[in-house]
């Protein structure tokens, strides 16, 4: 194991997580969970196809003894299935798979395993067990740190000879936060290293769950290929110049949806900064561009400047705005489609206008029944009797060709794309002059000659910008040079701000590579030809390459052209790096401010201060609370937006707290039966945890009169005198000197606190 390897992900994954015990194949076991005890035998359903009908130089049985060697099985498992699959993905391995379920009163669980049938190599394995009905320890008996330890624990007795030959990914290091409840698992993938230089897509990945057991195994690594020596290639400044120099930055016009916000003010479109080809590598030893599966492509210099298909406005021949009935739709398909008159009318569907679309459309489908079925569907604006989609669905498309046949093409590329251009002029001439035809965006296939179908975009074109999501799709058929597919992604509506104010391209380029690594990988290509009419699977081959990989990140971002900067999708904002607060280190309440610090519900200033011991708000206490128990949000956003009406005056859609609040009355941790809540008032003790008490659904229990000895020196002054002795029982918030002090004010730490103790108490008392 090379010691440099640290941390590459942590992230929660569903809460059925199962326990379980593992043997290794090579080496002696070392027992997670002795508890569980290995099954002698097992019984085996028996395969339709007995062992020598399969090519596999692994029979069956042996299979099952490999996959039984690599894992015990709990005695509360059987045997459920066991399959067998030629040209596996990845790697077109000849693979074993073996499943056993649990079905018991405890819980249902599933183990499966696949094994390699030529060589016995267990190349996958993972196990779920319903554990719904077992609360979970907070903190989670393993934290990254340890689990990590298990997983390098457990790739050495599988896997020994592999060990030493890979380092652990950190790239994501920066973006993981620790888990909010006892059911964690922590994702480990190990890179397979040759000469210093890590593998794309070839690993060993572990997941390690908070009580420190495996629950998934991938092995994904292939010996039989050849890999290229580093002697020769570019240096790591030459590649950065190379792929500077190389980019081409486009001005475009992209639209944010935000449908947590009121109705007029969803859809936002902006301007922003893209490079204009996106292939991700470049060849270490020659500096040519490489695709995405690793294919040399030609990057052409086309004009920076986009054309309209035509130059002038044609005259719209569509009707007056006017409600289009279900037999003039009907008609219409007919006039432009070729329905068959044996087709039958399937289904028409009416989707009046809405928040995502601004016109009704009437959608029709046909079914000619023949063997397979050729579906027909065509979509008709109802205002106009305009075709915004159109599909041809014939499933002997996807079929492959066998070995003697080959595609008969009666119209090529060119031909092909002056088709699609009159379709334009039929289904949308209004469109024309703002329509083009990015190159770069429909790069030429590599065998044209043995394509099937062929697809082109047209991009709408506003103040001689691109529009990225908005753009109307053809794809015409090369055996018989029919269209087959038709669809107009189109707001006629849509608002472009004006580009005056934009930063330079070179500007651009400068802010785009800045939040970009150039990193010498070895790229895995798995050489499988798509472009025929019958796949053809070659020996894979790797490749030396620097890859163009965007820095990891949380959210989704865009380059704000006006700006100049990096810029959350979400919120609008610029995104900045993660700030250490410099204000917590040694304070008593650590590490729960840097758990709420991890998950937004405490902000770090731009000075990078949390001011622990500050007095916090009533409106900051419901943050807090709402994002430690869900911890997104965009969920807040999106369900309790700006349409929604504000339960309390002085909290109206545009507070910082307004979803917050409302999620909380939502579920009953705040009443609503006042005018105001006070949000900007300091919040008390008692206040706190009243809330506490509630998100833990004791609340019933805490109203019940004479149910609780309360003997603080401050009783009474407490109100809520079941609330204050839940909280104080559990540790949640516990006396001091036998005295609750209800009227306090908390501060920020003690919140942190209170919350950070509430997290460990609450799986004991809700599901």
């Amino acid at each position: 194991m090379k010691k440099k390897a640290i941390l590459l992900s942590c992230m929660l994954v569903l809460p059925q997580i199962a326990a379980g015990s593992f043997i290794g194949a090579e080496t002696q076991a070392v027992k997670y969970a002795p508890e569980y005890a290995a099954i002698d035998a097992v019984t085996v359903k028996d395969n339709p196809m007995p062992n020598q009908a399969i090519s596999a130089k692994i029979t069956k049985d042996q299979a099952i003894e490999i996959a039984k060697n690599f894992i015990t099985i709990p005695k509360e498992y059987s045997q459920l299935s066991i399959s067998y699959q030629s040209n596996w993905y990845p790697s077109n391995r000849n693979v074993w798979h073996i499943n056993w379920n649990k079905e018991s009163e405890t819980g249902y669980g599933n183990i499966y395993v696949s094994v390699d049938a030529d060589n016995g190599t267990v190349i996958s394995m993972g196990r779920w067990d319903d554990t719904y009905n077992q609360p979970a320890s907070y903190p989670p008996k393993y934290n990254w740190e340890s689990a990590k330890k298990i997983a390098e624990q457990f790739l050495e007795q599988k896997v020994p000879q592999k060990a030493n030959a890979v380092e652990l990914d950190t790239s994501n290091v920066a973006n993981q936060k620790p888990p909010l409840d006892g059911h964690a698992a922590y994702y480990y993938q190990f890179l397979r290293v040759e000469n210093g230089i890590p593998f794309l897509d070839q690993f060993i990945s572990i997941t390690v769950n908070g009580n420190g057991e495996v629950t998934s195994y991938e092995y994904r690594w292939n010996d039989d290929i050849s890999v290229p020596d580093p002697k020769g290639m570019m240096s790591q400044t030459d590649a950065e110049k190379k792929i500077k120099d190389s980019i081409e930055m486009q001005l475009k016009y992209f639209t944010i949806y935000r449908y947590h916000l009121a109705a007029n003010n969803q859809k936002t479109v902006k301007l922003a900064y893209d490079n204009r080809f996106t292939y991700p590598y470049i060849d270490a030893k020659n500096g040519g561009w490489l695709d995405y599966s690793g294919k040399p492509v030609q990057i052409k210099k086309f004009s920076t400047k986009l054309e309209p298909l035509f130059a002038e406005k044609k005259a719209s021949t569509l009707p007056a705005k006017k409600e289009i009935t279900q037999d003039e739709a009907i008609s219409i398909a007919k006039k432009h489609f070729d329905i068959p008159d044996g087709a039958v009318l399937e289904n028409v569907f009416y989707s009046d206008a809405n928040q995502y679309q601004n016109f009704p459309v009437w959608n029709i489908s046909w079914v000619v029944k023949e063997q397979p079925n050729i579906w027909i569907n065509v979509g008709i604006n109802g205002y106009t009797g305009q075709i915004v989609n159109f599909s041809k669905d014939d499933p002997t498309r996807y079929q492959p060709y066998a070995e003697n046949q080959s595609i008969k093409q009666v119209i090529n590329y060119e031909e092909a794309l002056e088709k699609a251009k009159k379709t334009l002029e039929t289904f949308a001439p209004d469109l024309l002059n703002e329509l083009t035809f990015d190159p770069y965006r429909n790069p030429k296939p590599e065998k044209p000659e043995n394509m099937r179908e062929f697809y082109f975009t047209f991009h709408r074109l506003a103040n001689g910008i691109l529009v990225e999501d908005q753009f109307v799709n053809v794809a015409i058929s090369t055996e018989t040079g029919e269209i087959i597919q038709y669809n107009q992604n189109w707001n006629p509506d849509a608002k472009f701000p004006d580009a005056k104010n934009v930063i330079s391209p070179e500007k651009g380029k400068e802010v785009y590579l800045s939040n970009y690594n150039i990193v010498p990988r070895y790229l895995y290509i798995e050489n499988v030809d798509y472009s025929t009419g019958r796949p053809i699977v070659s020996k894979p081959e790797v490749k030396l390459v620097y890859h163009l990989v965007m820095k990891p990140l949380d959210q989704a971002v865009y380059l704000d052209a006006v700006q100049g900067k990096w810029v959350s999708m979400e919120t609008g904002d610029p995104i900045r790096d993660k700030v250490e607060a410099k204000d917590i280190k040694g304070h008593p309440a650590e590490k729960a401010l840097q758990l709420l610090i991890d998950y937004n519900a405490i902000d770090v200033d731009q000075a990078g201060y949390v001011k622990p011991d500050e007095l916090i708000s009533r409106g900051e206490m419901v943050k807090m609370l709402m994002l430690v128990t869900n911890p997104d949000p965009y969920f807040y956003k999106m369900n309790y937006g700006a349409d929604r009406a504000a339960t309390f005056a002085d909290v109206p859609s545009n507070s910082p707290y307004f979803s917050y609040i409302e999620s909380a009355v939502q579920q009953g941790f705040i009443d609503k039966g006042k005018d105001e809540f006070k949000p900007d008032e300091l919040v008390t003790r008692e206040e706190l945890a009243e809330m506490i008490v509630k998100a833990m659904r004791l609340d019933q229990i805490a109203q019940v009169s004479n149910l609780f000895n309360v003997t603080f020196k401050d009783g009474d002054k407490i109100t809520k005198k079941g609330h204050a002795a839940i909280v104080h029982h559990l540790g949640i918030m516990p006396a001091v000197n036998n005295q609750f002090q209800p009227t306090e004010k908390v501060t920020r730490a003690s919140a942190a606190q209170a919350f950070y103790k509430f997290l460990q108490e609450r799986g004991k008392y809700t599901k």
